[in-house]
């Protein structure tokens, strides 16, 4: 297993232990670890969830290289909204830079969305994690998405005014993940 698409393989093999999986969490290519975590995910294994935390502790450790640009605007096309950012690199830029860019917010968005997909709504730190990505705006939009999304499927009640401050958010993504987290919890009371 020495490349990029056989380890991703590997994470993807359903007979691939669970233990092999969360090891390649810690693969040096991101995108490795991503398939890892989406992986996770589909397992809905909960000896995995551990493992997705640490991956989110190391993707806070990293500089946030995904913090929103100022420079958009937003163009309809064939009845959809798109978003139209400038170039938010310059052209200097190290490539260890330009590859955390690539990756901004994709592993934490696969951990989250795995820890969603196991279930682990009874974890009362991880619930607050999740309510303090989701509304700050340092993060990638797709973190923040993913995050109300999460907390949605969870339906903890605690997550309310979450939600509704994110019914302000200026992406329009986010701000629909966090009206759909509303209705859930809505439906439920």
């Amino acid at each position: 297993m020495n490349t990029r698409l056989e380890k991703m393989d590997v994470c993807m093999n359903p007979k691939t232990p669970v233990k092999e999986v969360i090891a390649l969490l810690k693969d040096a290519d991101w995108r490795v670890a991503m398939a890892a975590a989406v992986a996770l995910g589909d397992r809905k294994d909960a000896t995995a969830v551990p493992a997705l935390v640490e991956l989110l502790d190391r993707e806070d450790k990293e500089p946030q290289l995904f913090t929103q640009t100022e420079d958009y605007s937003y163009q309809t096309f064939a009845g959809v909204c798109f978003a139209l950012f400038g170039s938010p690199l310059p052209a200097d830029t190290s490539e260890a830079t330009a590859l955390a860019w690539q990756r901004r917010g994709r592993l934490k968005q696969s951990a989250i969305w795995s820890l969603a997909a196991i279930g682990v709504a009874d974890d009362a730190a991880l619930l607050k994690r999740l309510q303090g990505y989701a509304l700050d705006q340092k993060q990638d939009y797709m973190v923040r998405a993913a995050s109300f999304r999460a907390l949605g499927i969870f339906g903890d009640p605690s997550s309310r005014a979450t939600f509704e401050k994110g019914m302000s958010d200026p992406e329009w993504c986010t701000m629909t993940e966090a009206r759909k987290a509303l209705a859930k919890i809505a439906m439920k009371n």
